[in-house]
């Protein structure tokens, strides 16, 4: 089963990451103003988050503080998908929707 990441109740991602791992993260994003630039990097932010979290990113792995290269694959993957849907969301706000 792969974990997946919940961007409000309309937008999903699916996250690639090991098997035994599921999660469901809502990532509230109705409070920014997404067609300003800082909008936009809070969104990051949260989803940054959001996605060490369901990947596990900040466990910590016994005798070092690095996180694993899996975590690390998951979590830019997980940004990768999101980011047309994040597009999206902002034009739709641009557009006054």
């Amino acid at each position: 089963m792969k974990p997946i990441l919940y961007m409000a109740a309309v937008i999903g991602l699916a996250i690639p990451a090991a098997p035994a791992l599921a999660a469901d993260i809502s990532v509230k994003y109705d409070d920014l103003a997404l067609s300003t630039a800082e909008g936009q990097r809070e969104l990051d932010k949260r989803i940054l988050v959001a996605a060490r979290k369901v990947c596990r990113a900040d466990m910590p792995n016994t005798g070092t503080r690095i996180s694993s290269s899996e975590a690390r694959q998951c979590v830019a993957e997980a940004q990768r998908q999101v980011k047309q849907q994040v597009a999206a969301l902002i034009r739709q706000q641009r557009l006054g929707g």
